[in-house]
This record gives structure tokens, C-alpha cells and sequence, in this order.
């Protein structure tokens, strides 16, 4: 079994809490862990979550994420499917700090949330993973009940979440649980249907056509995008006499337009469009072996 921990810590002078107050946080905070992991193996992996015994004084839950063991097969980056896993569940939690509850929608909602968090390397897969999961109602709501949980035991002053060994603890305070109960979730049906989301992108071209509207494909992320190049600044490139091949990468500014899936409470992409091109790399030659 694979396992990583983090901790959640309820603050407070007298050394104890309701019974209530654990048993209904920790219902939860389970289900926040569980669409988390929804969302980020895509069903491929369980995450199975122990309670460690509570330490005397600060009431410290360490949160034992263990891989299923019979799963692993699937994956050889167990640990560090963990360690990412923690880091996203931490950084939900400071998505839920910055935004009150609210979901991300703009572009700067969702910058000011990466601005607030404490992780190394600005990962954008993590980055976007941590926005995914907590744009969903289900995990926000969870988040919002806790908070209602913990304001109602006056033994609590606070809540911490701690990630990884050395990272900063998200923590809510006593004096702003009341203003970070959200209740609006009725009310976010009146998102708006498509947004777009302007991001800075390697694209690897796995296929390309000269011909008028015709569609190149690209790896993006691992996964394969189409689109057609004919009024973007790729287009541009091309008219002014740059040659591009199959495995060459360029790094590029790509507008991605969202679709609002009323399925799964979340935006999907829906198309792609460059809008500035910054770097065209050539894909490696190989030698002669004759």
C-alpha cells in the first residue's frame, strides 16, 4: 500500500470538541477526497482514508491516503500520484479561502487563486486539477458544510489543512467562518454558457494540412486537439514563409473556449484557437546509421 497524509487540525483552548463536530467533518471531508480522486485518476485508482489516532492537545486527524494495492498495476507513479493528490486536496481548500465559495469563472478568479497558492513549480496540471475539482458544487458545498460544522462547536477557533511536509496550512479562522458559509449554489444557474480561458501552451504537430480550412492536429497535454488554422496567428506564421513538419513543437498563447456541461456541473472544452505565436522548435533529427 502506497500512502501519503495530511492534516486536518481543529484549534482551540479547552482540548476538545463536540463528537458531532468530528463525525460530521469528517463525512465531509471524505466526500471531498472522493471526487477529488473522481476527477484526477479517472476512476482507475481507490483512495482508502484512515484515521490515525488523535493527538493529545491540538486534535490533529492525519488522513492516510493508501493506493489499493491491487490497482497499481495500472500505475508505477503511485507515490507520486499521492504526493499530487495531497497537494490538490490542500490547494481546493485555499480556492475555497480566496473565493468564499464562489466558483471560479473569469480568468482572474482563477489567477488570483494560483496566485494564493503555496506550490513549488507553478504545476499547471495541478493548477487546473485544483480549479476542476473545486468548481464542482458537490466539493464546495462539502467545504461550506464543515465550516458550518465547526463554527457551530464553540470549542473550535479554527481549522487547519496541511499538505505536504514543509507547505503552508490553509487555515480558517473563527472570526471568518460565518462569512465563509456559502448558500448561493442555487443561484449559479446563471453562469454563463461558454467562457474562454487564455492559456500559454507547448503543442507538439502531429498532423498538418495546407489546404484551406483543413484541420491540424496536436498533442496538447498529452491529449490530441484539432483545429483549424486559417485566420490565427499560426496561419500568420505560415503566410510569411515558416515551414513547419510532423513533430515539430511550437509555444504559443491558445484561447480555449468552454462549453458549460450542465451533466457534471462544469465547463468542458469545446475549441482551440492560437492567438500568439512565441517559438517554433524543430523536432530532432535522427542520425544516419549508413
Amino acid at each position: 500500500m502506497k500512502k501519503a497524509s495530511m492534516q486536518i487540525k481543529f484549534e482551540g483552548q479547552s482540548h476538545q470538541i463536540d463528537s458531532n463536530t468530528l463525525i460530521n467533518s469528517l463525512i465531509h471531508y471524505n466526500t471531498i477526497i472522493a471526487e477529488s480522486n473522481k476527477e484526477l485518476s479517472g476512476g482507475s485508482k481507490f483512495i482508502s482514508v484512515n484515521i490515525n489516532a488523535l493527538k493529545e492537545g491540538s486534535f490533529v486527524i492525519d488522513l492516510s491516503l493508501a493506493e489499493n494495492a491491487l490497482l497499481s498495476v495500472f500505475s508505477n507513479d503511485g507515490i507520486q500520484y499521492l504526493s499530487g493528490f495531497v497537494t490538490v486536496i490542500t490547494g481546493v481548500f485555499g480556492a475555497y479561502k480566496v473565493l468564499k465559495g464562489k466558483p471560479a469563472v473569469t480568468e482572474s478568479e482563477k489567477k488570483d487563486i494560483i496566485s494564493h497558492l503555496d506550490i513549488k513549480g507553478n504545476d499547471v496540471t495541478i493548477n487546473n486539477s485544483i480549479i476542476n475539482i473545486y468548481n464542482q458544487p458537490v466539493v464546495r458545498e462539502a467545504i461550506s458544510k464543515s465550516i458550518e460544522t465547526a463554527d457551530s462547536d464553540p470549542n473550535v477557533e479554527g481549522v487547519s489543512i496541511k499538505g505536504k511536509e514543509g507547505s503552508k496550512p490553509v487555515i480558517f479562522t473563527k472570526d471568518e467562518f460565518k462569512d465563509l458559509i456559502y448558500v448561493d449554489f442555487d443561484k449559479e444557474d446563471e453562469r454563463p454558457q461558454e467562457i474562454d480561458e487564455i492559456v500559454d501552451a507547448s503543442l507538439t504537430i502531429i498532423g498538418l494540412s495546407f489546404e484551406k480550412g483543413a484541420k491540424w492536429q496536436f498533442l496538447y497535454n498529452g491529449f490530441k486537439i484539432g483545429m483549424i488554422v486559417k485566420d490565427d496567428a499560426l496561419m500568420r506564421r505560415i503566410n510569411e514563409g515558416d515551414r513547419f513538419g510532423k513533430g515539430d513543437s511550437i509555444k504559443v498563447k491558445m484561447k480555449i473556449t468552454k462549453s458549460f456541461n450542465p451533466n457534471y456541473n462544469a465547463y468542458e472544452n469545446k475549441s482551440y484557437k492560437i492567438i500568439e505565436f512565441i517559438d517554433h522548435v524543430l523536432a530532432p533529427k535522427q542520425d544516419n546509421l549508413f
